[in-house]
């Protein structure tokens, strides 16, 4: 098959879209340093959505239909899961309710309702049209599936609330063992934003996490961790990582005065 180079095109050009508003967004409720830091993430991502571009060029529709089939497949498997997985967090401490981050997925995933109505009817004709095949039938539902798995998600990780347990912290439908923390800090940007230094599980890992916490559960917040990681100066780590050299104020060397 040819390579299909609008196909790259378009792929990247939304990739790229998505990345801009990402940052924005992430800026907006979370701070400068926050969106720079998640910017410096993204880069294994667009090499790889770069490479699975040119792999679905080639794989034409079959390569989206066995993406759509895995994506769908996976969050499913990662929702039902949750109720097992969570009980490996152990006991609930405090309960610190939605962040600013779940309160703006809850709006896309409204959005993502939307375009999968459109999307349903869009294919509607590929399933039950007059020149329905095989394919065309089991195509159509797969897309189906995927468009509102991807609203579904993105309801509840909006509904989702940010949980301090015993054994780590409960966010989004995933959660972080305190022993995979090494240490906790708040942004000098946003006071609010709460950044976690986390050991990475692979090389395209995130080395720090970011959360928005509500004003009123802030000093609640530090009081909790404090007692189970050790809180540092990690914006300035963060600064350090993406190749920026801290300032450093020289001390001020005290006045030497002979004795008379």
């Amino acid at each position: 098959m040819n390579l299909n180079l609008a196909f790259i095109a378009y792929f990247l050009g939304f990739m790229a879209i998505a990345l801009g508003l990402g940052y924005l967004l992430t800026r907006f409720l979370l701070g400068p340093q926050a969106a720079r830091q998640n910017l410096l993430y993204a880069g294994p991502w667009l090499v790889f959505g770069a490479v699975l571009a040119i792999f679905l060029s080639f794989a034409g529709r079959y390569g989206l239909v066995s993406l759509y089939t895995l994506y769908g497949t996976g969050v499913v498997l990662w929702l039902i899961s949750w109720p097992w997985r969570k009980r490996l967090a152990g006991e609930l401490l405090h309960r610190v309710g939605r962040t600013s981050q779940t309160k703006v997925l809850l709006w896309l995933g409204l959005f993502q309702v939307g375009l999968a109505i459109v999307m349903t009817f869009l294919l509607l004709d590929q399933v039950i049209g007059g020149l329905v095949t095989s394919f065309g039938i089991f195509s159509g539902i797969v897309q189906m599936m995927f468009w509102w798995s991807l609203a579904i998600l993105f309801i509840l990780l909006g509904r989702s609330q940010l949980e301090i347990r015993e054994n780590g912290l409960c966010y989004m439908y995933a959660w972080q063992p305190w022993e995979r923390v090494e240490a906790f800090g708040w942004d000098d940007d946003k006071p609010n934003t709460l950044i976690l230094k986390v050991i990475p599980r692979s090389f395209v890992s995130r080395n720090f996490l970011t959360i928005g916490i509500p004003a009123a559960q802030k000093e609640t917040v530090d009081n909790l961790i404090d007692d189970y990681l050790a809180e540092a100066d990690l914006a300035t780590e963060m600064d350090i990582e993406r190749g920026i050299e801290p300032d450093i104020n020289p001390e001020m060397e005290p006045d030497m005065k002979s004795d008379p």
